[in-house]
C-alpha cells in the first residue's frame, strides 16, 4: 500500500537565497554587454549538439573525425548559402513587382471602404495632422525642386552601408562555424574540462546532467528542424499551387520564422496572406491561404508535434514565454530564436543541481505542488470547486478509496496541524472541515447499500479536522458496503477518530459515546502522537493509522460477504469486524 503523501513538503521547500538576485542582475547585464561574444558561442553550442549524433553516426562507419567536420561544416555552409541566395533573388523579384500590384491594391481597399468613404476620409485626416506637424507641408508656388544628379559616390556608399550591416552577422556567424568545428572535433576534451570544471566530488550527477541537456536539447531541435521544414514545404507548395508570388521566398520564411516561439508561424501565415490580397483578382486567394494555414499547421501543432515532442525540452508554456521576452531584449532577434534551448537547458540545470533547484520550480512543466498539496491549498483559498476538479480528476485516474487515502486524509491531517499552529482561523477550519467531509459523501453518494443491512457510525472525538476525518471513514465503509446507522439506532461497530492529541476528559467522553453507541471500537488516528493516546483509551479495541487499514479491519459489510465457503482468511490479514469483541 502507497504511503501517505507528506505534507510538510510545504514548508521544507525555501526560496533561493535573496543574495542571488543581485549576482543574476550581473549576470544578465554580462550577457547584454557581451552579446557580440555570447551569441556566437550559444549558435556554436546548439549546432555542435544538434550535429553531435550524425558525427557518431558516421564516425561508428570508420569514417575520420576530421573528414567528418569537414565535410558537416561544408554542409552547414552550402545550407546557408543557398538559403541566403534562394531569399535574395526572390527578395528582388518581389521589390521588381511592387508597383505592379498598386492598382490592384487600390481597388481592393475600396472595396472594402465601400466605395472609399470611410478609408479616404481617414486618410484625409492622417494627412492633415501631418500637414499640421509639418512632415507633410506642400511645395510652394514657383519652388522647382530639383533632383540630385546620380553619382557614382552615390552608389559607393551604398555598397559600404550595405557591407557595413553584413560584416557584423557574418563575422558572428564565421566564428561560431569555427567554435562549432572545434568542439566536434574536440568534444570529448571539451567534456572533461567541463567535469573538471563542475567539480569530481559529484561525477555521477554532473554526468547526468551533461547527458540529460544535450539528449533532450538535441531531440528538441532536431524534431524542430523536422516540423519546420515541413511547415515550409507544406507553406510553399500550397501556396505555388493557389498562385500567390514569390512561393519558394514564403516557404523558406515560414521554416524560418516558425522557430520564433508563438508568434513566428502567425508571421510566416501573414506575409503570404498580404500579397494574395495585393495580387489577387478577387478574395478567392486570400481565402484559399488561409485555409492553407489551419489546414498545415493544425496538422503539425495538433497531430505531430504531440507525437514527436512529447515531454522532450520540459519547460512550460508561461516559462518559455517570459525567457522569449528577456532573451530577445538581450540579445535581440538571434536571442528570440535562441531562446527555447537555452530555458530547456537551465531547467535540466535545475532539475539537477540542488543549489539551482529554483530553476526547475519557475521553468519546468512538472507539477508546481503535488496533488495533495494542490487540493489542500484550493480549500485555503476558498476554492472548494477547484478541490473537487482534483479530487474527481484524481478518481477518474486512481478510483475512490486512493483519492480518500492520497487527498482527504493527508488535507485533514495538514489541516489539523494548522489549526494547532494558529495557522488557521475556527471559523476557516470549520468551513474546511465541513468541505471535506461534503466532498467525502459525495464522492460515495452513488455507491449502492442494503437497505435495512448493519449499520455504524463514525465519532469524531473533537474538532472540524476529526469530523472530516469520520465522513473520510464513513466514505470508505461505504466502499465496503457498510451504511450509515440512522439517528437512535443501534450501530454494530463505531468508528472513533482522532487527528491530534485532545485533553483526557474529552477523550473519555468521546469513548463513553461510541461505546454507547456501536458494539465494537476501530480507532482512527493517523497522527502517531494521537495513536499514542487513543490506544491505551480504548484497549483492547484496536487502532489504526491509516484508512485503507481501517477498512480492512472494519472488513467487508456481511450482507455483501461471500459465503461461508469462501477461502480461508490468510494469517496476517487482520480479523474482520465479526471476529472481533467489544470493547
Amino acid at each position: 500500500m502507497p504511503a501517505t503523501p507528506d505534507m510538510s513538503l510545504r514548508t521544507s521547500q525555501s526560496g533561493p537565497d535573496p543574495q542571488w538576485i543581485l549576482a543574476w542582475l550581473g549576470i544578465l547585464a554580462a550577457l547584454h554587454l557581451g552579446r557580440a561574444v555570447f551569441i556566437p558561442m550559444a549558435l556554436a553550442l546548439l549546432l555542435s549538439v544538434v550535429l553531435i549524433p550524425p558525427a557518431r553516426m558516421l564516425q561508428r562507419i570508420g569514417v575520420p573525425r576530421a573528414v567528418i567536420v569537414v565535410l558537416l561544416l561544408l554542409v552547414a555552409l552550402a545550407v546557408i548559402g543557398t538559403t541566403l541566395l534562394l531569399v535574395t533573388s526572390q527578395a528582388m523579384s518581389l521589390a521588381a513587382e511592387l508597383p505592379n500590384w498598386e492598382s490592384n491594391l487600390r481597388a481592393k481597399l475600396h472595396a472594402v471602404s465601400d466605395g472609399g468613404g470611410v478609408l479616404q476620409r481617414a486618410a484625409g485626416t492622417l494627412r492633415r495632422l501631418a500637414e499640421e506637424m509639418g512632415y507633410g507641408e506642400p511645395v510652394a508656388a514657383g519652388v522647382v525642386a530639383v533632383a540630385p544628379a546620380a553619382s557614382n559616390a552615390g552608389t559607393l556608399d551604398a555598397l559600404l552601408e550595405l557591407a557595413s550591416l553584413v560584416s557584423a552577422p557574418a563575422a558572428s556567424l564565421a566564428v561560431a562555424l569555427l567554435l562549432m568545428a572545434y568542439l566536434l572535433m574536440q568534444r570529448e576534451d571539451v567534456r572533461d574540462r567541463f567535469l573538471r570544471l563542475a567539480g569530481l566530488q559529484d561525477l555521477h550527477r554532473t554526468t547526468r546532467a551533461m547527458a540529460d541537456a544535450m539528449g533532450r536539447v538535441s531531440r528538441f531541435l532536431l524534431m524542430q528542424m523536422l516540423l519546420n521544414f515541413v511547415f515550409g514545404l507544406g507553406m510553399g507548395l500550397g501556396l505555388a499551387v493557389i498562385g500567390i508570388p514569390n512561393a519558394p521566398l514564403w516557404g523558406v520564411l515560414a521554416f524560418v520564422l516558425r522557430f520564433i516561439p508563438f508568434l513566428g508561424a502567425w508571421i510566416a501565415f501573414l506575409l503570404p496572406l498580404v500579397v494574395a490580397i495585393a495580387t489577387g483578382q478577387g478574395w478567392t486567394e486570400p481565402l484559399l491561404v488561409v485555409g492553407l494555414f489551419i489546414l498545415v499547421d493544425g496538422t503539425i501543432s495538433h497531430l505531430l508535434e504531440p507525437q514527436l515532442y512529447g515531454r522532450t525540452v520540459g519547460i512550460s508554456p508561461l516559462a518559455l514565454l517570459i525567457s522569449s521576452a528577456i532573451w530577445t531584449v538581450l540579445w535581440g532577434p538571434i536571442g528570440l530564436l535562441l531562446a527555447p534551448p537555452i530555458t530547456a537547458c537551465l531547467a535540466i540545470l535545475g532539475r539537477h543541481v540542488p543549489a539551482f533547484g529554483f530553476l526547475e520550480i519557475l521553468l519546468g512543466d512538472g507539477e508546481a505542488l503535488p496533488a495533495p498539496l494542490r487540493f489542500y491549498q484550493r480549500y485555503l483559498a476558498e476554492d472548494p470547486e477547484g478541490a473537487q476538479q482534483i479530487a474527481e480528476e484524481y478518481v477518474e485516474a486512481e478510483g475512490i478509496a486512493p483519492t480518500l487515502r492520497d487527498l482527504v486524509v493527508p488535507a485533514v491531517a495538514a489541516l489539523a496541524v494548522d489549526r494547532a499552529a494558529g495557522a488557521v482561523t475556527a471559523p476557516a477550519a470549520s468551513r474546511i472541515g465541513s468541505e471535506l467531509a461534503a466532498l467525502s459523501a459525495a464522492l460515495v453518494a452513488e455507491e449502492p447499500t442494503i437497505p435495512g443491512g448493519p449499520g455504524i457510525r463514525a465519532v469524531a472525538v473533537a474538532g472540524p479536522a476529526d469530523r472530516a476525518l469520520a465522513a473520510a471513514a464513513m466514505a470508505m465503509a461505504r466502499l465496503r458496503g457498510w451504511r450509515a446507522a440512522e439517528e437512535g439506532e443501534a450501530a454494530q461497530a463505531t468508528i472513533l477518530c482522532l487527528s491530534r492529541p485532545v485533553s483526557p476528559p474529552r477523550l473519555r467522553r468521546a469513548r463513553a459515546e461510541a461505546q454507547y453507541q456501536g458494539a465494537a471500537i476501530i480507532g482512527l488516528a493517523p497522527e502517531e502522537a494521537a495513536a499514542l493516546q487513543l490506544s491505551p483509551a480504548i484497549a483492547p479495541a484496536p487502532v489504526t493509522r491509516n484508512i485503507e487499514a481501517m477498512a480492512a479491519r472494519l472488513g467487508q459489510c456481511p450482507s455483501h460477504a461471500a459465503p461461508p465457503a469462501a477461502q480461508p482468511r490468510p494469517e496476517d490479514e487482520p480479523p474482520p469486524l465479526t471476529a472481533m469483541a467489544p470493547a
